[in-house]
C-alpha cells in the first residue's frame, strides 16, 4: 500500500501552515476537477469529490459551475489525437475551463519538430547541473517530472522551466550525452504507470500545484517565440512611420521586454 493512500488534501493540511490556504471566498468561487481514464487509476489514493472519469466529464452538464472558475487536471492515460484525453482537454477549453495539459501542449509534445526549438536554450545549464551528479558517468537517463517538480535538486530549476513551457501533469524527459548533455526528447507520462515511490512524489506535487492554481505565477512563462522589428531611420521609403512603431512598442510593453 502506498504511503500516499490518504486524501492528498488531508495530508497537506497536517504539514502546511494555515497561511498557505486559499481564503473562503476564493474556495467558493473556484472548482477543481481531476479527470482520470478509469476509476482504478486513482486506486492508490483515497476517494475525492474532485475525481471524475473521462466519460463522466464528457457527458456532464455545467449546472454547478455558474460563477465559478474551473481548473481541470487531465490525467487520462493517453492524449492521442481524437482519444478520450484529447477530447477532455478540447472540451475543457470550449467550456472556458483552465485545463492542463492544453490542446496546444498536447499537440506540441507529439512531434520534436514542434517542441525542439523550445529546448535549445534549456540544454545550456545541463552540463553544469549534472557535472557532479550520480548520472554524470552515464550515457543517458529519463527523468519523470510531476507538475514541474523533481527530487534531483540540481535539475529542479530546469524542471520548473520545462513545466512553464510544456504545462503537463507528468512529463518524461530523456537526457543523452553526446559531446555534452542535451535533452533528447520529452513526452507526457501516465498516472497508472507510476511505481509506488513515484505515487508519493506525484501526490505531494499535485497537492502543491492545486494550491497555486489561482495564484499569480512568481515568474513569467517563458516566451515560445521572439518578435523583433528591424528599423532603419535612414531608409528613404520606410514601410512604417514613427507613429506606427510607437504603437507597436506601446502595445507590446505589457507582454514583452524591449531592448535597443
Amino acid at each position: 500500500m502506498s504511503a500516499v493512500q490518504g486524501h492528498w488534501r488531508e495530508v497537506s493540511e497536517q504539514t502546511l501552515p494555515a497561511a498557505t490556504y486559499l481564503n473562503d471566498a476564493i474556495r467558493t468561487s473556484s472548482q477543481l476537477i481531476i479527470i482520470v481514464e478509469r476509476k482504478e487509476d486513482w486506486a492508490s489514493y483515497f476517494p475525492s469529490e474532485d475525481i471524475v472519469t473521462a466519460q463522466e466529464y464528457l457527458e456532464q452538464t455545467r449546472d454547478n459551475e455558474q460563477g465559478k472558475r474551473v481548473q481541470v487536471i487531465n490525467l487520462c492515460r493517453s492524449y492521442k489525437y481524437l482519444g478520450h484525453g484529447y477530447y477532455c482537454s478540447l472540451l475543457a477549453e470550449a467550456r472556458g475551463h483552465k485545463v492542463i495539459p492544453s490542446v496546444r501542449t498536447i499537440s506540441e509534445l507529439t512531434r520534436k519538430s514542434l517542441y525542439g526549438l523550445a529546448l535549445d536554450d534549456l540544454d545550456k545549464p545541463l552540463e553544469k547541473a549534472l557535472s557532479n551528479h550520480l548520472y554524470s558517468d552515464t550515457e543517458g537517463f529519463t527523468l519523470t517530472l510531476y507538475f514541474g517538480k523533481t527530487n534531483i535538486e540540481p535539475l529542479q530549476d530546469l524542471a520548473r522551466q520545462l513545466f512553464e513551457v510544456f504545462p503537463c501533469p507528468i512529463l518524461l524527459v530523456e537526457f543523452r550525452r553526446t559531446n555534452g548533455w542535451h535533452i533528447e526528447g520529452i513526452k507526457s507520462g501516465a498516472l497508472h504507470k507510476l511505481r509506488e515511490d513515484q505515487e508519493d512524489q506525484f501526490a505531494n506535487s499535485l497537492d502543491s500545484f492545486s494550491r497555486k492554481i489561482w495564484r499569480v505565477p512568481r515568474s513569467r512563462r517563458l516566451a515560445r517565440y521572439d518578435l523583433a522589428i528591424l528599423h532603419d531611420p535612414q531608409e528613404a521609403l520606410p514601410p512604417s512611420n514613427a507613429k506606427a512603431l510607437d504603437n507597436f512598442v506601446r502595445s507590446a510593453k505589457p507582454w514583452v521586454s524591449t531592448s535597443s
